[in-house]
């Protein structure tokens, strides 16, 4: 069965908000064209939310296309979550029966494969079992078996093949193969991009609906993960700040009155560069004298993760008493967070333990600003710097 995906188009109609009459709309595709030679592999990467499942579901005839066709002939089977097509109350062997009544095989047909299922899938103690004792994992295994065995003309899977424990990940990749080269045409969605390229002949990348990229997997891997170098880190202006920061309980017996950084005050957005010097000046006013401030800055990645943080207390500095307004300073000659969007978080805190576990500050500005690192890909990967030179000697 070859496949033949003609000027695709998707549109979901969301619920308004509370108090707003007009019906928001989302394209989840826009203008897809392509096509599968039977025999053929295309495997569909990008980040959650490009319309991989949704293309996916349209293939399978889960969905309806809003616009455009797709053309297929033969037997297509789809596996697009673990439950698809499962009874929980019936046993893992009356199910394997009834997806195999539901894509036209008999009860002998689907009786002769039932040793085969039961074995690739490792369930042969289970498969008398109801299907609601089962985990995700043992339906994943379960389902893909199943589908694997019943000669597919076409191969929808959605996400699967990077599912399970790593040894029924290779069985599955190992089956897939085996399913092409037999003349199955396969269609795959998964975040396991090793496992795509050794079964896929070509890649495509969707990015907002759209293709952004099709071709070798060494050219859409390439292009995908510089996509997601440049764009994957980015925070937008006045973007809350990310869960996993605890809430604090201001106290206000001293406050931050200004910020200051790289000499922008008060700023949205600043932008560095990687090994870069960064200044914060911090404007305070205590109320009343304190004698046991200590002043924190710290980073996190739009995703939560704490990168990098100092305060007074560790760098061995004694505030003694603070009354009135003052400023407090911390710089890095060299900073070494590689490119991306920062939030910067500073406070001014009573103790340096004690206020983690109660949340308890004298002032704190959770996303003070937006720090914007740009960095060369000579600065290295993940998020931080560290100098180093590389000697290779021929053997």
């Amino acid at each position: 069965m070859s496949l033949a995906v003609r000027g695709l188009w998707k549109r979901f109609r969301l619920r308004p908000e509370r108090g707003k009459a007009r019906t928001l709309e989302h394209w989840a595709l826009r203008d897809l064209d392509f096509t599968v030679a039977q025999g053929g592999a295309l495997g569909i990467i990008g980040a959650n939310g490009s319309g991989k499942s949704t293309l996916l579901q349209i293939v399978a005839g889960v969905l309806q296309p809003t616009q455009g066709r797709v053309e297929t002939t033969g037997r297509c089977v789809a596996i697009l979550n673990p439950t698809a097509g499962f009874h929980p109350d019936l046993t893992g062997r009356a199910n394997v029966q009834m997806l195999g009544a539901l894509h036209g095989f008999g009860k002998k047909d689907t009786a002769a494969r039932m040793d085969a299922i039961v074995d690739f899938s490792g369930l042969d103690q289970y498969i008398d079992q109801p299907l609601r004792t089962y985990s995700a994992g043992m339906m994943i295994r379960l389902g893909f078996s199943t589908a694997a065995h019943l000669e597919p003309d076409l191969l929808v899977v959605d996400e699967v093949l990077s599912a399970g424990d790593l040894a029924f990940q290779r069985r599955s990749a190992g089956r897939a193969r085996h399913l092409r080269e037999q003349g199955t045409t396969l269609l795959i969605s998964t975040h396991a991009l090793g496992d795509l390229a050794t079964i896929c002949d070509r890649l495509m990348l969707l990015e907002h609906g759209q293709i952004r990229g099709e071709g070798s997997a060494e050219e859409v891997v390439a292009t995908y993960m510089q996509r997601v170098d440049a764009e994957g880190g980015r925070i937008l202006p006045g973007a809350p700040l990310v869960a996993g920061v605890r809430p604090t309980a201001p106290t206000n017996d001293m406050v931050i009155r200004s910020v200051t950084i790289n000499g922008r005050l008060n700023p949205d957005v600043v932008e560095t560069g990687c090994g870069a010097p960064l200044v914060i000046d911090i404007e305070y006013e205590a109320m009343e004298p304190v004698d046991d401030a200590v002043f924190r800055a710290q980073f996190f990645r739009n995703d939560g993760l704490f990168v990098h943080g100092n305060n007074t207390a560790r760098a061995g500095l004694e505030v003694g008493v603070l009354q009135g307004r003052g400023v407090a300073r911390v710089s890095w000659p060299a900073f070494g967070l590689l490119a991306g969007d920062y939030y910067v978080s500073l406070g001014i805190w009573p103790d340096e333990y004690r206020s983690y576990t109660t949340g308890e500050a004298y002032d704190h500005r959770p996303s003070a600003c937006i720090l914007r690192v740009g960095a060369d890909r000579s600065a290295g990967a993940g998020v931080a710097s560290f100098p180093c030179t590389w000697d290779v000697e021929p053997g």
